[in-house]
């Protein structure tokens, strides 16, 4: 299915129109083919409802000794209005008892939580201390991102990030 989904890829870049990611320059990855990759689609933001995902009430998680995600770029606020391309920076922090498990890191966007890790992870090297995407590239529109990772004792830490790209 993962193949699949890159076959679309190629397909969405050729048409352009889309959240992308530059593969040259992120994190010491250098590319002779500046190529570009999907974050989401265009056609994705309608189908999986991210306007609809950017208006919703944040689901509830029952606090007790988790891990952490805390987002550092673009800094979270009420109305975070943004220019794309932007970089995205994700610090993790597990509890004394128990380190993150980089493997179980997730993106999910928009209403209907479409998986878009891999077209991260493609570019980035997630770790137990987080990730840095530093051109993420998105369309004109307000989109909902949910971000989950997991400590080794399996408790999950689950953080939103809400921005408008004008």
């Amino acid at each position: 299915m993962k193949h699949h989904m890159l076959k679309q890829f190629a397909i969405t870049l050729i048409a352009g129109s889309a959240i992308s990611v530059c593969a040259q320059g992120l994190n010491g990855l250098n590319s002779s083919n500046p190529a570009q990759a999907w974050l989401v689609t265009a056609e994705e933001a309608i189908q999986f409802k991210g306007e609809e995902g950017f208006d919703a009430q944040p689901s509830l998680r029952p606090r007790a000794v988790i891990p952490l995600i805390d987002i550092v770029k673009p800094e979270p606020a009420v109305d975070l209005k943004v220019k794309a391309p932007f970089a995205i920076t994700v610090q993790f922090k597990g509890q004394p008892d128990a380190p993150i498990d980089p493997a179980t890191f997730k993106v999910m966007y928009g209403a209907l939580k479409l998986d878009i890790t891999g077209r991260i992870t493609k570019f980035v090297k997630v770790n137990k201390e987080g990730f840095s995407l530093e051109n993420a590239q998105i369309p004109v529109g307000r989109h909902r991102l949910t971000l989950q990772v997991q400590d080794e004792k399996q408790r999950v830490a689950e953080r939103e990030l809400r921005f408008e790209v004008e």
